[in-house]
């Protein structure tokens, strides 16, 4: 039992040093960050959100692309090469004629085709659209994400550290409470069922810190790796652990309605739902005649038997028009294709709505909810350090005993752990539903 014991007071010592390292040993030159200069640094660095803006800047180009359909689309074309030819002809009377031709033959084109009528192209230009708006969309959707990892990543970071601070706090009362109960038991005033359940309550609170430890370490890496700020630069920022009406005052149908305005969800369905519409008539564009105005110019020479010796020159101005007759029925299969697709993104879009609004309630609940449990944990908190300064009083009068004044701290441990998780919770919920706003 001895044995044991000093192991577990070798291990206190170890995590203690553990959290003086990560919490205390500040360089002189470091300054504390706030929560937006680490969400400003997190977006510069995050490959996702890097990803979605060049995915966004690509599908600014889609517009250019079908517009360029409707521009003048200017071609010169031709052809230069050495020509000998010789060419025979059978004469009626008998016999035959013959000659022979050496020379260039040359054959140049200029030709300009300017779209009038094009019923595709002109839904292409709409549908490019669309899909950039969308794709901007996204690259929003994409930053308030990593926001709210940010927001998350300090909360939980934040929380750690003070969770670990308060479940360190009750560790030397208990070894003391564990060390008096050791003495009285060798002295002949204790029982060994007293020593073993102070030991047992000395090694039970060890067990709740290391864990605390740990957890904290891991925030701290998370933490990092998302923002590469140094966990260490947040060593002076804490939680708000006093309640205060966070949250909105308003009715919850006003916000209901300006959360449903301005989700970045549910206007990307929407936007979604018009693509697929726009899909419907770029498909039934391919029942539609298209119309093209036509201007060439030809220079030529010897490019033909008919043309040889000679050299001419061509000027065309016309309409090109295209009319559809029969595809097979491929024009008709990808129109019925388009409204099938537009029909389900139009009950897709019911069902994000509907989902939506659920979390919406959800999320309001909990809010509402969390309020009232973090009162009612300030409360418990206040009520138990009362007693904590009553007790320590008592104890320094000889009324109250060192296992006693270790019970009420583990109490105010436990208690203090309370609050700090439905802030963190009340806090992180209230960042998610302000980034939707």
């Amino acid at each position: 039992m001895r044995n044991q014991t000093i192991q577990i007071c070798n291990q206190s010592k170890f995590y203690k040093f553990i959290v003086c390292v990560l919490c205390f040993v500040v360089p002189a030159t470091s300054n504390a960050i706030t929560l937006e200069e680490a969400i400003e640094l997190a977006l510069k660095v995050d490959p996702t959100v890097r990803a979605s803006k060049l995915t966004q800047m690509a599908s600014e180009e889609n517009i250019a692309i079908a517009r360029s359909r409707f521009l003048p689309q200017v071609v010169l074309q031709g052809s230069s090469s050495q020509l000998t030819q010789t060419t025979s002809q059978d004469l009626a009377t008998g016999g035959s004629t013959s000659r022979s031709f050496t020379g260039p033959a040359v054959n140049h084109q200029l030709s300009i085709r300017q779209a009038l009528i094009r019923p595709k192209e002109t839904s292409a230009i709409r549908y490019a659209k669309l899909q950039t708006q969308y794709v901007e969309l996204k690259f929003k959707s994409d930053v308030n994400e990593l926001k709210s990892r940010v927001v998350n990543a300090w909360i939980d970071l934040l929380g750690a550290q003070q969770v670990a601070h308060a479940f360190e706090r009750p560790l030397p009362f208990l070894e003391d409470a564990a060390n008096q109960e050791r003495s009285k038991y060798k002295q002949g005033d204790g029982t060994r069922d007293a020593l073993l359940e102070a030991d047992a309550q000395y090694l039970n609170a060890k067990a709740i810190y290391i864990q605390a430890v740990e957890t904290f370490k891991a925030k701290q890496g998370a933490f990092e790796k998302l923002t590469t700020i140094p966990a260490i630069s947040l060593v002076n920022q804490k939680l708000d652990l006093i309640p205060k009406s966070v949250g909105f005052n308003e009715e919850k149908s006003v916000v209901w309605e300006r959360v449903r305005d301005t989700s970045l969800e549910l206007q990307m369905a929407q936007l979604q739902e018009l693509m697929q519409l726009e899909r419907v008539k770029n498909a039934e564009a391919d029942h539609k005649p298209t119309l093209d105005l036509m201007v060439a110019v030809n220079s030529a020479q010897n490019d033909a038997t008919s043309t040889q010796g000679f050299q001419y020159k061509n000027k065309q101005i016309g309409v090109q028009y295209f009319l559809p007759l029969y595809a097979g029925g491929s024009s008709s299969a990808a129109v019925r294709q388009a409204i099938f697709a537009s029909e389900s993104s139009k009950l897709e879009f019911d069902a994000i709505n509907s989902k939506f609004q659920i979390d919406f309630d959800n999320n309001w609940s909990q809010l509402v909810g969390l309020k009232y449990r973090q009162y009612a944990n300030y409360d418990s908190l206040m009520s138990i350090e009362t007693q904590l300064k009553a007790t320590n009083r008592q104890f320094e009068l000889g009324v109250k005993t060192l296992s006693d004044l270790s019970v009420i701290e583990v109490a105010y441990a436990k208690r203090l752990n309370d609050l700090i998780m439905s802030s963190q919770d009340l806090q992180k919920l209230y960042f998610k539903l302000r980034f939707k706003i």
